[in-house]
């Protein structure tokens, strides 16, 4: 990590959890921290002498196409148990989060053409939210933040919904929050309606529940509010969780 100071140094051992130690001792929050459980995670540090740590932390492999005997098992064991109600399937991917929200938009166009009956899949869209990046395709770009399309890469005229710029502290500011989510699920609800009329129907919509850029975030009630828009307008709700850990 860089700063104003120039080259910040992590002393890995010495970090826990959200947290990182740097040598000279300073303890910083890491707000983009990679790791799911933190670090030194006190069950991945247990596991350093169990048969888990050979098989899982000790190397990886593409389940995709080389899945262990009992990964079936695993996965009805160890992920189901955390699915949200009502999903009761695993979509594998090669790894990259790039493919799996190709494959999760491509699954939604597909899910509203046929609830619909529509035939042209040319005319449906995506709809995206400020601050997020999903991918470096074509698709996934889209949907994205003009910071992620870094190449200048050409993409698809889909919309862009605004994503609520919260004051903090929260408790402080509850009313102009409140009017600001509000303002962006009006602002959703406009989009959604405009390519409705110009027959380019917004398919679905993808969302952060933190975004990758500025890890900017919205209060339960917002993304609630934002689920059952898509519910009342018939389009997918897509969720790409890659910073909370499952995803």
């Amino acid at each position: 990590m860089i700063d104003d100071a120039g080259q910040r140094f992590i002393n890995l051992k010495a970090s826990k959890g959200n947290f990182f130690k740097d040598v000279d001792g300073n303890v910083v929050l890491d707000l983009n921290c990679r790791l799911p459980l933190g670090y030194n995670h006190d069950v991945l540090v247990n596991a350093r002498d169990s048969p888990a740590h050979d098989r899982f932390l000790g190397g990886k492999i593409d389940v995709s196409t080389v899945p262990p005997s009992d990964f079936a098992d695993l996965l009805r064991t160890e992920v189901m148990p955390v699915a949200p109600p009502g999903m009761t399937q695993v979509q594998l991917s090669d790894g990259s989060a790039t493919t799996a929200n190709e494959v999760a938009l491509s699954t939604a166009i597909f899910q509203y053409a046929m609830r619909s009956g529509k035939s042209d899949y040319s005319k449906l869209t995506i709809m995206g939210l400020e601050g997020a990046s999903h991918g470096q395709s074509v698709a996934t770009l889209s949907v994205s933040d003009p910071n992620a399309n870094s190449q200048g890469m050409p993409t698809y005229e889909w919309p862009v919904a605004p994503l609520p710029k919260m004051k903090y502290p929260l408790a402080m500011n509850e009313q102009e929050n409140a009017a600001e989510e509000d303002r962006c699920i009006q602002a959703a609800k406009d989009l959604i309606k405009q390519r409705k009329d110009a027959g380019c129907d917004v398919a679905a919509m993808i969302v952060e529940p933190i975004s990758s850029f500025e890890n900017r975030q919205a209060t339960p009630a917002y993304y609630k509010k934002l689920r059952a828009l898509a519910a009342e307008e018939g389009v997918v709700f897509v969720v790409d969780e890659t910073k909370t850990g499952m995803g």
